[in-house]
């Protein structure tokens, strides 16, 4: 029998399904803690899903992000592994925490595999959480722009 993509591992190796897992986050965007964004980021490059990783990307950021089309510059790279190696904070009670990880991926099928690590920031914001791009300005967004998350609404009744 044939295993679907829900019923298959998850891709940021929490040795869960991915309907268990990052599934449900990709699907609602509410991630509950920093690290379980964070795997499901991971898992959002793997699938190539650029609209979530700039939904899930700080609100005064996202603009730049979609203007520089930061996402879409790597839609070819093949991520191979996830290490979660230390989270500071980050927990639902939480408002701002770090995780520190490994990512493993590969340029092309037959190329070596190379490592990305970094520490990274989460800031919790109207009980979501939201990761911080490093070395990307924030925009300073007044609170009756349209929210830079895409919803529709003003920003100040949205992500403010």
């Amino acid at each position: 029998m044939k295993q679907t993509v829900t019923e298959s591992l998850c891709p940021c190796d929490s040795q869960q399904t991915m309907a268990a897992c990052c599934g449900q986050y990709l699907e609602n965007l509410s991630a509950p803690t920093a690290e379980k964004l964070m795997r499901s980021r991971y898992t959002a490059y793997t699938l190539n899903d650029f609209p979530y990783l700039i939904a899930t990307t700080h609100p005064e950021q996202q603009a730049a992000l979609k203007e520089q089309q930061v996402y879409e510059q790597t839609p070819d790279t093949l991520w191979q592994k996830l290490e979660i190696l230390d989270t500071q904070a980050g927990q639902e009670s939480d408002t701002s925490g770090t995780v520190e990880f490994k990512a493993s991926f590969r340029e092309d099928e037959d190329g070596p595999v190379h490592a990305h690590q970094e520490c990274s920031s989460f800031s919790k914001i109207n009980g979501r959480w939201y990761f911080i791009y490093p070395n990307q300005p924030f925009q300073k967004i007044g609170r009756n722009d349209p929210c830079p998350c895409g919803s529709g609404k003003k920003y100040k009744k949205c992500c403010q």
